[in-house]
This record gives C-alpha cells, structure tokens and sequence, in this order.
C-alpha cells in the first residue's frame, strides 16, 4: 500500500470508421473499485460534451487494486444481402447524371501552402523549345521531304526541306515568320511532305498543339507569355483558377532567375482593359515578391495581331516605362 495522487484524462472521441462513429471512453471510477481504502478527496467528474475535450479526474489517497480502463465497441453491423441486393431505382440517379467538375479544383488545395514554400514542383513547366517534334522514319524510299508548321489559318508559318528520307527526329524550336515567335492560343500543326522516287507525293501530319503560357528568349531577354484568356476571367480583371496556377509558375520562374526588374507588356484590342488587368499584374508581382514598385515596369498596349490577345512578362528589362 502507497500513498498516491493518480490523475487520469478523460476523453470523448469519435472516429469514423466504415461510416460508424467509433467512440473509445477511458475512465476511472476510484469510488466504485472495491479495491481503492482509505480516505479520498476528489474533483467532480468534468462532464465532456463535444468530441475532442479532455477533462481531469483528480484523486488523492490509499490505493490498492487494479485500475480499470474499458472500450466501448462500436455498433457496427454489415448485412451483406442488404449490400448485395442494393435498390436499383436508388443505383440510377447515379449513373445516369452526369458529374460536374468544376474547372482547377484538383489544384486548389495546392495552393494553400506554406509561405516558406519556393518553389512548385507539381505545377507543370512552361513550354518551352523544341515546342513540337516528329518522327521522321515515315518513308524509307522518299526522295525528297520538308517538315513544316501550320498555323489555325491553314498557311505555312516554318518550313525545313531536305533530300533523301528525312531524319529520325524532327524537331520546331518555335520560329513563325508570321508573328516572329510562337504565340499562345494559336493552334499549329506539324507536317511531313515527301515525295518518293516515283514521283508520288504524300503528307504525314501530327497532333495539333495550342499553348496558353510559353517561354522563350527574344534578343537575348528571357520572355514568359501568358493567354489572356487563361489568365483572367472573360472582361474581367479577376484571375481565373488556372491563371492563379500559371502565376505561381511565373513567379517560380522570377526567383530562379533573380532578373529584376521585370516588365509587363500587353496586347489586347481593348486597351482600357487590357492597362486595367496589367495594374493588377503589377500590384500581383509587387505583393508576392516584396519588390517595389518601381521594380515592375509597365508598357504600351499593343495589338494583338501577332501575338493574340496576351501578356508577355520580361525578366530583366529596362526598356519599357512607367506611366
């Protein structure tokens, strides 16, 4: 026999479990143990109504016994022909209603990450040279070929020829005599012409690709363009989800560079909106990078006649202007 002061925690939790609340109850009951003797002072029993509370059960005196800890099991019961003779009128709505998904939210729980984070692994990468490649092995008796790129209008914007059977791999790093550059949210085609020794003719053409956020160098800038439409709501300056996800891409870009400052250069039919989303990129860039804003230069409002409706944000220049 000893004198002791045993403290025991009592907790209410509910778990689930196969769609059962599985409550597990530990208690001691000093009083009611045939086995506590002697004189003992207690705090009332806290009295736990909400799953998760811990309360205290104080007891001060002479102990001799066991202290019972007990488990509530939990009421579960399958009936397996309830499960297996399940109602079919129930089953119906179900498959037969189709399931709404609602656009990027498999990716908003990544967004709420730590701000310690850097940098975003699951995010995909910009595109980026070569923008689209195909195999060449198409003919072995060709006499000559060309690898060529067509754009949404149906007209050639890059070409490559040769002779004989073209190569294994052929590849396009982005050239478009049109728009200098290729551009998001113009779908291009790659294709292969050749011509056999008999004079026969034959086209091969790919999978077409539309981009809506690229990355490229242009006079030796480093330049990330973003869709417009991807980026913001339609005639909004509010961003859409996937353009939340595409800025923290750019940002990503921004700190592995460390190129300051950075420009942002729209182009866009409608200038009004187009100068009214480039202030909310900019209040963007300045928040999340802790930069000034001095930092962040703006720029003329173009047409988007060779580049879409976009933005194209420049690591490391100088040369637009402020407003």
């Amino acid at each position: 026999m000893m004198d002791k002061q045993h403290v025991v925690r009592f907790f209410s939790v509910a778990g689930l479990a196969a769609g059962f609340l599985l409550p597990l109850h530990v208690y001691a009951d000093p009083v009611a143990d045939s086995g506590l003797h002697g004189a003992t002072t207690s705090t009332p029993t806290p009295n736990l109504k909400n799953d998760g509370e811990i309360g205290t059960y104080q007891s001060t005196g002479t102990f001799k016994g066991k202290l019972p800890v007990g488990k509530i099991d939990p009421p579960a019961a399958f009936n397996l022909e309830d499960i297996q003779n399940f109602p079919e009128e129930r089953l119906r709505p179900v498959l037969n209603n189709p399931v709404n998904f609602e656009e990027g939210r498999d990716f908003s729980d990544l967004l709420n990450f730590q701000e310690e984070q850097m940098i975003h692994p699951w995010i995909p990468d910009f595109s980026q040279a070569p923008f689209l490649t195909m195999r060449g092995d198409v003919d072995s008796s060709a006499k000559e070929w060309s690898f060529s790129i067509i754009d949404q209008a149906a007209g050639a914007v890059w070409t490559q020829q040769g002779k004989g059977s073209p190569p294994q791999n052929l590849v396009w790093n982005g050239e478009d005599q049109t728009r200098g550059v290729v551009a998001v949210d113009t779908v291009y085609i790659p294709q292969i012409s050749v011509t056999n020794k008999e004079g026969y003719h034959r086209t091969y053409p790919g999978q077409p690709a539309q981009f809506s956020a690229i990355r490229y160098t242009d006079k030796g800038k480093n330049i990330v363009e973003l869709s417009s439409k991807a980026l913001f709501q339609d005639r909004k300056t509010d961003f859409t989800k996937e353009g939340e996800l595409l800025l923290q891409k750019v940002l990503d870009i921004i700190r592995e560079e460390d190129k300051l400052p950075i420009s942002i250069h729209p182009y866009d039919s409608d200038a009004d909106l187009a100068r009214a989303r480039e202030q909310v990129l900019a209040k963007y860039f300045q928040n999340k990078l802790f930069i000034a804003a001095s930092q962040v230069i703006s720029s003329e409002v173009e047409g988007p006649e060779k580049r879409g409706i976009a933005f194209a944000i420049t690591l490391n220049d100088a040369s637009g202007s402020n407003p």
